[in-house]
């Protein structure tokens, strides 16, 4: 009589017929499987059904709030318009916000001098304050309303608009508590001039509480764009105005983020899927189309199916409990068929996803499972050490050709940096020293002869080019002793106004008539920083030999102002070519020239931003100006 022990340890297909029971459990969990997707994609839909709904109920709430604003505005636009007298205005701008709860704040400001009894500041600005309405004239010097953006959007575009929100209370310490948004009319005279505007504002944090009052579910949340992105509307206020949807998002990891700011930005509705905070959430977004803003409502996947989760959490107990005790039953006979299979199976797996060092244990079993295991471990063994060779040696040759690549492209990096800079040093210097030589020659053969206005002529323009050859001389050497970041020496008070003067007089003798020149300053003529005159003068006239070198029509303006008050800012804007943003950072690398036959030695820049930082400042270019180039250097005042 045969041992049945024996026997179902020498014959795999006896034991592979105990899988029938494990199959029964297969199709089981399968059959469950397909019903918990199928049902999680119906429950998926009805959610995103209802989240879709309520988006659009939110901006039909937020666009009646716009809508009575706009109403109101108007309202009180007819009555300014009617009576226009100053002693009334008071009383509409009260009148305003003493119906309309929900508003900020309401402002008619005028044109100054447009009152002559009332100066030149006369603006009404009615708020709400401890639930009293309050009346005050506002404008002064401190705060001339009519450069705001509330006063100058609705003036300069000379029809009604939204204005993007703001803090206007203070700006050096700005709060989620003084964010507004501003509806601004332009008031028309008969002729169809503008007298003044009328503003009323809408508070953001009122704004914002009243949305995620009627959120879906508890984690879901609102957020409002900006036509460029700022964010308006978000959790996390810190983030208003300062920061937009694209801030510090990486293409690579946060493409879906990028693509639904640019959605949102071009104004586009939909539904996208993104990964916000490692948690996967449904996006629905909408355009407000009264302001241009984008409004999308976040919805964790998580809420979505949270119910449905725990009726699945019911579900799944009862079957893993009825699983379990299947298992129980099966497992003495399945275990010991199927264990060395699947072990054998798991390290082909392993071994096949690249670690070929792991051994494969040998097996004492004498059957074909037995033999194969053991087959296969002395094939991973022999594959083993050919492939740790193989390795070994890809990679010192991976590592060699890359040094050599970065070596190579260094050295001809080098040489052509060298080859085009001694070519525009011969060039630059050959030039005015063969005038110098000419000139020489001319004087040597008769300089008797030659009249005393044509002999003036000439020794000018040989002093010139001297001291065109001694200007290159003299940026080469400063640019020596900048590459050592020594420091410049401030030793005086240096009168900012005095020096723009001084140094726009100077550009304007080199080259009178062929642009205008203007000087522009916001500080007292006695404003003084503490510098050095010297080196300030040479980065002036740099930046303005720079504009006047490209600008061949239109005007450069010198513009002094104070950027903080720690600091003061030297601007010099132009009509001219212009940088490309891709070359912002490249025009201050040393002996870089985006036009290789202008004049120069690409020295220019990199000397001023080199004197900026030594005096302690910054100097850099204004990539936002698009209508030619500016340069920005900024100098602390004490």
């Amino acid at each position: 009589m045969k041992n049945p022990i024996r026997q179902i340890r020498n014959s795999l297909s006896l034991r592979l017929g105990l899988w029938v029971l494990f199959f029964a459990a297969i199709i089981f969990v399968i059959s469950i499987g397909v019903l918990y997707f199928k049902s999680r994609e119906y429950v998926r839909q009805d959610a995103m059904r209802r989240a879709s709904q309520e988006l659009n109920n939110t901006v039909l709430r937020v666009m009646s709030y716009l809508n009575e604003v706009e109403i109101a505005t108007i309202n009180a636009e007819w009555l300014v318009r009617t009576h226009l007298q100053p002693d009334s205005i008071e009383s509409y701008s009260h009148r305003v916000i003493a119906q309309n709860p929900k508003f900020n704040g309401c402002s008619i400001a005028f044109e100054p001098y447009y009152f002559p009894e009332k100066g030149k500041y006369f603006s009404s600005y009615s708020f709400r304050e401890d639930g009293v309405v309050k009346t005050e004239q506002e404008g002064s010097e401190e705060y001339r309303y009519f450069d705001m953006d509330w006063y100058v959007r609705p003036k300069m575009a000379n029809k009604p608009c939204w204005v993007d929100p703001f803090f206007d209370y203070d700006v050096e310490n700005p709060t989620a508590e003084d964010m507004i948004t501003s509806y601004g009319r332009p008031l028309l005279d008969n002729n169809g001039q503008c007298i003044g505007v009328i503003s009323t504002d809408l508070s953001i944090k009122w704004l914002s509480q009243t949305i995620m009052e009627k959120m879906p579910s508890e984690r879901s949340f609102c957020i409002m764009i900006g036509s460029q992105g700022s964010y308006f509307i978000h959790p996390d206020t810190t983030k208003l105005v300062s920061q937009t949807i694209f801030t510090d998002t990486d293409p690579d990891r946060d493409a879906d983020i990028i693509a639904l700011g640019d959605d949102m930005v071009k104004g586009k509705e939909g539904v996208r899927q993104i990964d916000y905070k490692g948690e996967n959430c449904y996006v629905f977004y909408r355009q407000l189309t009264q302001t241009g803003w984008s409004l999308a409502l976040i919805y964790p996947e998580s809420e979505i199916f949270r119910g449905y989760n725990r009726l699945l959490y019911v579900v799944l107990a009862i079957v893993i409990i009825g699983l379990l005790l299947l298992l129980f039953f099966c497992h003495k006979i399945v275990h010991n068929a199927i264990a060395p299979v699947n072990h054998l199976a798991g390290q082909a797996r392993h071994i096949a996803s690249g670690h070929f060092d792991d051994r494969i244990p040998r097996s004492k079993r004498i059957d074909a499972v037995g033999q194969l295991q053991n087959s296969f471990g002395a094939m991973q063994e022999s594959i083993s050490g050919y492939i740790n060779d193989i390795q070994r040696m890809n990679a010192e040759i991976e590592q060699r050709n890359q040094e050599l690549t970065v070596a190579n492209q260094k050295a001809q990096e080098a040489l052509e940096k060298k080859t085009a800079f001694m070519q525009d040093l011969t060039h630059q210097v050959r030039t005015p020293l063969n005038i110098i030589i000419g000139f020489s020659q001319v004087l040597r053969m008769g300089h008797q002869e030659i009249p005393d206005e044509e002999m003036e002529t000439i020794m000018d323009a040989m002093q010139e080019n001297t001291k065109n050859i001694r200007g290159i001389i003299d940026k080469l050497l400063v640019a020596a002793l900048f590459e050592n970041k020594e420091s410049v020496k401030r030793d005086s008070n240096v009168p900012c106004n005095a020096v723009c003067r001084q140094v726009l007089g100077e550009t304007r003798s080199k080259n009178p008539g062929a642009v205008t020149l203007h000087f522009t300053t916001s500080v007292p003529d006695d404003f003084t920083i503490f510098s050095n005159k010297n080196v300030l003068v040479k980065v002036l006239q740099q930046m303005l030999d720079n504009a006047n070198q490209f600008t061949k029509q239109g005007t450069i303006t010198l513009d002094c102002r104070p950027s903080s008050p720690e600091t003061v800012s030297f601007i010099v804007t132009d009509t001219g070519i212009g940088i490309d943003e891709a070359d912002a950072e490249r025009v201050f690398e040393q002996f870089t020239k985006l036009d290789y036959y202008s004049e120069g030695l690409g020295l220019g820049l990199t000397l001023c931003r080199y004197s900026a930082e030594g005096m302690g400042g910054t100097f850099t270019l204004d990539t936002t100006y698009k209508e030619g180039a500016r340069f920005v250097l900024t100098l602390p005042i004490a």
